[in-house]
């Protein structure tokens, strides 16, 4: 069992999650319509497309991968979903720097500490319905776990319980939260794209397994 990554695997895991925003663009467009422009899935499959048209190898530091693709994001989108994502991507990638190996069972504590700095960056809290809310569920779901098996299992059933959880909730942040009960019953487009994006993240690790590279 995988109890280890490495920035090689940042790389792989980066193209796969890149595939399925993109894939997803239309989806994610139709979601975002009902509370706020419209182009979330534009706008994602933009950076994404950024991301894929770099085909250097990603080195085995696992910090300066996920510098290498906050500043993707960073030239590419200033959307505020984007924004969020990169503030996050920064406080791992300093966390982790220098680190060509990273524990699995480090992920919980420092994705924690990383989304005390989105929330500070995007000024939500937990409990707003929005993408915080399923990596912070992501992230007390995963304390403890030392296998990337596990961690990708268990990280893959977060995700859809938080959609769960809080589709029947009003909507706080966005264009409706001035109308927040037309937001009951739907699902924030953040949140569903973070559940893209951790199963594209799964695959990823199943490719690695049976000797798949990151290109």
């Amino acid at each position: 069992m995988e109890t280890v990554f490495t920035g090689t695997d940042v790389g792989a895991a980066m193209r796969r999650v890149a595939l399925a925003l993109v894939e997803s663009k239309d989806r994610f467009n139709k979601l975002d319509a009902a509370g706020g422009d419209g182009d979330m899935g534009t706008t994602l499959a933009t950076v994404s497309q950024a991301l894929l048209a770099d085909e250097t190898l990603y080195p085995n530091d696992v910090g300066e991968s996920l510098m290498r693709i906050a500043k993707t994001i960073a030239r590419t989108s200033g959307s505020s979903l984007s924004a969020v994502v990169m503030t996050g991507l920064i406080t791992l990638g300093k966390t982790w720097s220098a680190k060509h190996e990273v524990a699995w069972i480090e992920m919980a504590p420092a994705l924690s500490n990383a989304l005390d700095t989105m929330q500070a960056r995007s000024k939500a809290r937990l409990g707003d319905k929005t993408v915080l809310d399923g990596i912070a569920r992501v992230a007390r779901n995963m304390e403890g776990i030392s296998t990337a098996e596990k961690i990708m299992a268990t990280a893959q059933q977060a995700t859809a319980d938080a959609l769960a959880e809080f589709r029947s909730c009003p909507a706080i942040i966005g264009r409706l939260r001035l109308e927040p009960s037309k937001g009951i019953g739907t699902d924030d487009p953040g949140m569903v794209a973070l559940q893209v994006a951790v199963s594209a993240m799964a695959g990823s690790l199943s490719d690695r397994v049976v000797g798949g590279s990151n290109k």
